[in-house]
């Protein structure tokens, strides 16, 4: 907990050298990982990647503190996330490693759930911006009402993608959501299409 009783689970950075370079060090000095997992529900991108990930924490089984850092309070658990991107088509395989710490003590079941809820709402994020050039208009009148119809309108892409992925049914040839956001600027009949779909009852 921090001094307002909160949990937190932070990601190190590369422009955090020092911090990331002690927490890999005391991760090296466990023999095994306290706990682990291995992501059975792997998916598949947009881009056709298929992506998994292996969860490892590293804690102090004999106290409630795994490394000392004098910026940080209470650092409890130590956690190694592998990620690996297969590309569907090329068999192409890609690995990255991600390093992250919390101030508690937990399953790596419940740290990768943990992980995975905040890449949603990131991503989600993402998509808002991308799409809906969320952050280049701020809403000052009826902002509520806005974010409603920029989340209408995410979910209606993602709706079309979802039906029709590896399918060629845009003018571009591709369905990934960037494509069909072009398609739904440019064409007053795609627009028409996705508003009259069966996805709305």
């Amino acid at each position: 907990m921090d001094e307002q009783g909160n949990r937190y689970i932070a990601k190190l950075k590369d422009n955090q050298k020092h911090l990331k370079e002690k927490a890999i060090k005391t991760i090296e000095e466990f023999n095994q990982p306290t706990d682990r997992v291995d992501d059975e529900d792997s998916y598949l991108t947009e881009n056709n990647k298929r992506v998994s990930r292996k969860v490892e924490v590293f804690q102090n089984k004999s106290a409630d503190l795994v490394m000392y850092h004098e910026n940080f309070q209470n650092i409890q658990s130590l956690i190694k996330v592998t990620k690996t991107l297969t590309n569907a088509q090329t068999g192409e395989v890609t690995i990255s490693t991600q390093y992250l710490m919390a101030n508690f003590k937990t399953t790596a079941k419940e740290f990768l759930q943990k992980i995975l809820q905040h890449w949603r709402v990131e991503t989600y994020h993402y998509h808002l911006d991308m799409l809906t050039e969320e952050d280049d208009h701020i809403a000052y009148k009826e902002p509520f009402s806005i974010a409603i119809l920029r989340s209408f309108t995410v979910n209606l892409y993602q709706l079309f993608l979802n039906e029709n992925k590896d399918k060629k049914v845009l003018l571009t040839g591709k369905t990934t959501m960037a494509d069909i956001k072009r398609n739904a600027l440019y064409r007053d009949d795609f627009s028409v299409q996705l508003i009259e779909s069966n996805y709305i009852d």
